[in-house]
């Protein structure tokens, strides 16, 4: 073998040795940055793993890895009124998350995020945030404050939260359990489900077009119940409750708190959780 090739063959091996694994995830340094008087924040992610929590820090805070570095576009925007974080990650071929962030907000900003293929998950937190995806599914746990959650062909999931919820979906299925407040849920194809505990102060609103809908109520539930469908079958399982294949009326223990659900041509089944 000649000098030339012995060469060329090291820095073969040398240029394979620096690269990245296929698979293999790249830490990017960690963003903070100061909201100062800012009150709005938002989030533009193309594809990806995206979770959110509250900043205890009072700075927001980002911290992120990605498979293709080479292909990243990552842009921070201040302004006195608002921050703009922008995260591409310019892949759609890949079957694992080509990104992987984690966001910490501060209470004081009001964040918004879009998406399109991203899963996005919000845990343990508290203020006020809109987010919206293409076809990524959203996962909200233990937050509390208000909340528009849009996601046209991904799943929207709802646990243990307060405050004022509205989701609205497309394809996708909705399911709601343990909540307090002000939840809505919309959509037009997709599945409801709701389970837990409905009292005092307690307003849940259920719609969908031709989905169905799935209650599931805590027997210690007080509140007054209407629900309604246009050629959908109701199948109404409370004890003392008014129903027929179409409607199902009343009021559980002392009423207080309300529930509504509508259809056009979705089932409806209402029964008491075990």
């Amino acid at each position: 073998m000649s000098r030339r090739s012995r060469l060329l063959l090291l820095i073969m091996f040398l240029v394979s040795a620096c690269a990245p694994a296929t698979g293999q995830y790249t830490e990017l340094k960690p963003r903070v940055v100061d909201p100062g008087n800012a009150s709005l924040f938002i989030l533009q992610v193309d594809n990806g793993e995206v979770t959110l929590s509250t900043s205890e820090s009072g700075f927001l805070e980002l911290d992120s890895q990605v498979l293709f570095p080479d292909k990243l576009e990552y842009q921070v925007n201040t302004t006195e009124e608002q921050i703009t974080v922008i995260i591409f990650s310019h892949d759609n071929n890949s079957k694992t998350p080509p990104l992987r962030l984690v966001v910490r907000v501060p209470p004081q900003l009001q964040a918004s995020i879009e998406t399109d293929r991203a899963s996005v998950t919000i845990r343990n937190y508290q203020g006020e945030l809109e987010a919206a995806s293409t076809s990524g599914n959203i996962t909200a746990e233990r937050i509390a404050g208000i909340f528009i959650l849009r996601s046209n062909r991904g799943n929207i999931t709802l646990r243990e939260s307060a405050g004022k919820v509205n989701a609205v979906g497309n394809y996708g299925a909705l399911t709601f359990q343990d909540t307090s407040g002000e939840t809505s849920a919309s959509t037009i194809m997709g599945n409801v489900l709701y389970e837990g505990l409905i009292q005092a102060d307690d307003t849940v609103r259920l719609e969908t077009d031709h989905g169905s809908v799935s209650v599931k109520l805590s027997a210690d539930s007080a509140l007054t119940l209407q629900v309604r469908s246009a050629t959908g079958d109701v199948a109404c399982m409370l004890p003392g409750i008014d129903s027929t294949t179409r409607t199902c009326d009343g009021t559980i223990a002392s009423g207080g708190g309300s529930l509504s659900v509508r259809t056009v041509s979705g089932a409806v089944t209402l029964q008491l959780l075990p």
